[in-house]
């Protein structure tokens, strides 16, 4: 059954990469793209079966996340109008060098089984801490959009992410990298229209 959930994140993630695609924002739609990617892999792992084949298919998906999660910065900062201080570019680029340094660098990855899926995840993890300066950077921004312009999405996104990723239940924080990134689409798609 859990399969047929990570196939569903697949779509809707590959419809958030073509309407950022349609809205222009190439940054955004090779993002939703990549979690396109992780979810289909995780989707299929257990029809591609353990081995090399799904190891080295799994690795661009750990590769997306250390490089592109932090992007995500720029992309809510052009979204809403707001200056790319020098700060906003060497925040954005420590947090990949920190997800690189300690996700990629000495990468294990080990076999797991999740209510019918087969994929490979870091044997050691350690606290995505990219990704939650990332997410609050994102409500941050959010909440800037939802007192400036009266638009909730984008701060809604991003605690739908938070509260999704804290849970510990591993196909919801999928599920809430879609909440994410559709809302910050919708943002753009809002702002864009007025």
């Amino acid at each position: 059954m859990i399969p047929i959930v990570f196939w569903l994140l697949a779509a809707g993630m590959l419809a958030a990469a073509a309407f950022a695609g349609s809205l222009r924002i190439w940054l955004l739609a090779l993002i939703a793209a990549t979690l396109c990617w992780d979810n289909l892999i995780i989707a299929a792992g257990s029809a591609i079966g353990a081995g090399d084949l799904l190891r080295n298919l799994s690795i661009p998906r750990y590769v997306a996340h250390a490089v592109l999660t932090p992007m995500l910065i720029l992309v809510v900062f052009g979204v809403a109008g707001l200056r790319r201080r020098l700060w906003v570019w060497v925040l954005t680029a420590a947090l990949i060098a920190v997800g690189v340094w300690t996700d990629l660098v000495h990468m294990s990855l080990e076999l797991r089984e999740y209510a019918g899926t087969l994929r490979y995840a870091y044997a050691h993890a350690s606290p995505p801490i990219p990704s939650i300066v990332t997410v609050v950077v994102l409500i941050g921004v959010g909440a800037i959009l939802w007192r400036r312009e009266k638009l909730p999405w984008l701060c809604l996104g991003a605690l739908a992410m938070f509260a999704a990723a804290g849970s510990g239940i591993f196909w919801l924080g999928n599920a809430g990298e879609l909440a994410l990134i559709s809302s910050i689409v919708f943002t753009a798609f809002k702002l864009k229209n007025r």
